[in-house]
């Protein structure tokens, strides 16, 4: 309970039971509602098959409540969006990484998507390859995740290690991209050489009905800071991928939530401390 901060309940046990999960793992942060107004999370069971989570009945009935299982079709590297909040309407992203073929120069990955009469159609986003100085990390650059607007088939990416925000609109067949300026560009040389925590760029997403928050570890802010634990920011944009807002923490966060209704920002710190802040009249 967001305003007492108390368990309401706890769900998907470990086990093989149809209610049971060998391992939950969230597909995205994609959480939605049925035709009955109930609230409707979808989780990993392990990689092999989605199960759709009956939250409002789960704590109804004190138990887990399954309403739909899939498989899944994208359990390897990339991610999942589900449009129209139909498990047959996705959209997906998949890192190329085993079909990519260098004398070919093939696309470093792939994004897809896929109707309910099962018909699949490709979005060009890349050429090539971007080059690398280490082969080790060739698909570094396009590491990220998928986020989904909370009432619009409107999708962006973000990318873990490249400043760079791509918008897929599928409502309205627009496709958009932000990029930082002076940051590394796809078109240029990709030169890491050891995975570090600050090479990061943005990690976690929040999404509310006008705005994508973001925390962000590339900006001085962070950068100046030489202990690992540094301090990371949040970055507020809206849909149009216009930048609204920037906020500074003051100690290192790995998760974000966002409570439109009560204008609070949920926090997460590495020890799993969870910090409310007040964000009342922040934002436009």
């Amino acid at each position: 309970n967001s305003n007492t901060m108390k368990t309401l309940g706890s769900f998907c046990s470990k086990g093989r039971a149809r209610n049971e999960f060998q391992k939950a793992l969230l597909v995205t942060n994609q959480i939605y509602c049925n035709e009955n107004g109930h609230t409707i999370l979808p989780l990993n069971n392990y990689t092999h098959e989605i199960r759709e989570i009956d939250v409002t009945e789960s704590l109804a009935q004190g138990k887990t409540v399954i309403v739909g299982i899939s498989e899944n079709a994208n359990a390897g590297e990339g991610a999942t969006i589900y449009l129209d909040n139909n498990l047959d309407y996705r959209f997906e992203y998949t890192k190329n990484k085993y079909e990519y073929d260098e004398k070919k120069r093939g696309v470093p990955c792939v994004y897809t998507v896929i109707q309910p009469s099962g018909k699949r159609t490709k979005i060009k986003v890349f050429n090539s390859k971007m080059d690398v100085t280490n082969e080790k990390f060739d698909l570094a650059p396009y590491t990220g995740n998928l986020y989904k607007h909370p009432s619009r088939n409107l999708v962006v990416e973000r990318f873990s290690y490249m400043e760079y925000l791509l918008f897929f609109d599928f409502d309205s067949d627009k496709r958009y991209a932000v990029h930082q300026i002076d940051a590394l560009t796809f078109a240029d040389i990709y030169d890491k050489k050891t995975r570090r925590e600050n090479d990061y760029s943005f990690t976690d997403v929040a999404t509310t009905e006008n705005y994508l928050l973001l925390l962000y570890w590339r900006g001085d802010y962070y950068l100046d800071v030489p202990d690992k634990n540094g301090a990371n920011e949040v970055l507020v944009f809206d849909w149009e991928g216009n930048y609204i807002k920037g906020f500074k923490f003051d100690r290192t966060i790995i998760r974000i939530e966002y409570d439109e209704t009560h204008q609070i920002l949920y926090a997460l710190d590495e020890n799993e401390t969870l910090y409310k802040y007040d964000w009342k009249d922040l934002l436009p």
